[in-house]
């Protein structure tokens, strides 16, 4: 068995899974590698105190622990998270289960954590563990994207998007094979 290791990047570096139905697909030019699988997620329920770094509360502790008996954790090669408490609670017991590292990033560095994934694990299945406000910037910077509207508008593709404070629950999944991106939304539910 491997040994648990947590790293950082020189750079500064589910309960029931339901699918919803918002499958989309895009090709992207010029990427350095075209084939990973990639599923980005918030933490789980943090702990109602104050302070920088909460852990998990219990509710998401107990997640944590079914999030490890998911079908798609049992595929994961290897896992990155930021480094708090929350982040790294969320991933270490599937970490633990499924003999896979977990990788320190940088959440205000996207590009870096992209370049990472497609030089060095290029064909790989990758968990990575984030917040509200970078989760879905990684999905955007992965190639995923969101379609956003307003009184039935759509809005540029390259708007804000943040998870809203109480979403705890949103996997993003994005494929890419030969180059084109595929991409689902599984939701855990608590």
């Amino acid at each position: 068995m491997k040994s648990f290791v947590i790293t950082t990047f020189a750079s500064s570096l589910l309960f029931g899974t339901s699918l919803y139905a918002s499958e989309s697909t895009t090709e992207i030019e010029g990427a350095q590698c075209d084939n990973y699988n990639v599923f980005v997620m918030r933490h789980l329920p943090k702990a109602e105190v104050t302070g920088k770094d909460p852990e998990l509360s219990e509710l998401g502790h107990k997640m944590a622990l079914a999030l490890a008996d998911t079908d798609f954790m049992a595929h994961v090669d290897v896992g990155f998270s930021t480094d708090y408490r929350r982040t790294k609670q969320t991933i270490k017991p599937s970490a633990a289960r499924y003999d896979f590292d977990i990788h320190l990033y940088d959440p205000r560095d996207n590009q870096a954590l992209v370049e990472v994934i497609n030089t060095q694990y290029c064909g790989k299945t990758v968990v990575i563990v984030g917040h509200s406000n970078t989760a879905p910037a990684i999905v955007t910077a992965l190639g995923g994207t969101f379609e956003v509207s307003f009184s039935g508008q759509s809005l540029p593709a390259n708007t804000y998007v943040q998870l809203d404070e109480s979403d705890y629950g949103a996997v993003f999944y994005i494929k890419k094979e030969k180059g084109v991106i595929e991409q689902d939304m599984l939701r855990l539910k608590p």
